[in-house]
């Protein structure tokens, strides 16, 4: 019996040792996979990093150029201040070395007035209406920041999202001061006119107002469109009331459309943005984002309508 025993043990000790191998083959095998799924995920983790990085890099770069240049516009500026104050302490100067009021008419004629002096007398490219302690020259460089931004925005829809995500110092500050004097001016109005808070509401919901001229002599009121975040720009699927046609006096409309076209300011350059960038990129073959802008921005004329737009309507609010 226990020869029979170890006769059978000694015949199944082969297949065992059959099954073992190919245990551990096995298990060798899955170990090796997992290692390697391991290795390619951390590959892939690494690769993804990198590429965050470079592109970090890469917008730092882009930032600090635009940065350097602004600066080295600015010491321009600074530089034609300095020589303008110079020009103006040394007619100052002058007037202070004219000779009495009854000698000064053969004065005159001895010493002809220079042409640095009549030049001095022009009005500067500084001078100008000033919005927020902003001069107009200043408010020019901004306003092309923040008409950049938008051109972005209507290319990337996640832009002004990101510029929040990372406090960005180059557009976030335009953004914020233009939107700041835009909303100034909005206060200012609603203290001018007596607006109830349905219309106050009714005007902030639609992006589109249009009036008719009624045989009374008051205007008829129409507001639609779609409607869209305030903060990202983006169109939301909202549905939103039928609206009811308002009935104002004709003065009473223009402040009206005043205030719509104040608080509506951002989504309609917007929209402008949008169409610009989608005329160069159906007039191109597939043309990247850098170059749309760079074609955009390089649109002088389109870039100072907007802002003749932009100053007729801060002016005719602040009149209003």
């Amino acid at each position: 019996m226990e020869k029979r025993n170890r006769e059978r043990r000694e015949k199944e000790k082969p297949e065992q040792d059959f099954r073992e191998r190919l245990r551990q083959e096995k298990e060798q095998k899955e170990k090796e996979e997992k290692e390697e799924r391991r290795e390619i995920l951390k590959q892939q983790k690494e690769m993804k990093e990198k590429q965050s990085e470079q592109k970090g890099r890469e917008r730092r770069d882009v930032e600090k150029e635009k940065r350097q240049g602004r600066d080295s516009r600015l010491d321009i500026l600074r530089v034609k201040e300095e020589k303008r104050g110079e020009g103006e302490k040394s007619k100052i100067s002058k007037d202070r070395a004219e000779p009495p009021p009854k000698k000064r008419k053969k004065w005159l004629k001895e010493v002809p007035s220079s042409s640095s002096e009549s030049d001095s007398s022009r009005p500067s490219d500084d001078e100008g209406p000033v919005w927020g302690g902003v001069s107009s020259r200043a408010m020019r460089e901004m306003f092309k920041s923040y008409v950049e931004m938008l051109v972005s925005t209507a290319l990337d829809p996640d832009m002004i999202q990101a510029l929040e995500d990372t406090d960005d110092e180059l557009y976030l500050p335009p953004m914020r001061k233009i939107d700041s004097l835009l909303s100034e001016q909005k206060k200012r109005l609603l203290r001018r006119i007596n607006m109830s808070v349905p219309h106050q509401e009714v005007l902030h919901m639609y992006p589109k107002m249009t009036a008719d001229p009624l045989e009374s002599g008051a205007v008829r009121v129409h507001l639609d469109g779609e409607g869209y975040s305030r903060k990202t720009l983006s169109r939301v699927k909202k549905s939103f009331p039928k609206q009811q046609d308002i009935k104002l006096s004709i003065e009473t409309c223009r402040l009206y459309s005043l205030y719509h076209s104040l608080h509506h300011y951002k989504y309609h350059t917007f929209l402008h943005c949008k169409k610009e960038t989608d005329n160069i990129e159906q007039a191109a073959e597939d043309p990247g984002q850098e170059e749309v802008v760079q074609q955009c921005m390089a649109n002088q004329a389109w870039l100072e309508k907007l802002f003749s737009s932009f100053v007729e309507l801060l002016t005719l609010s602040a009149k209003a």
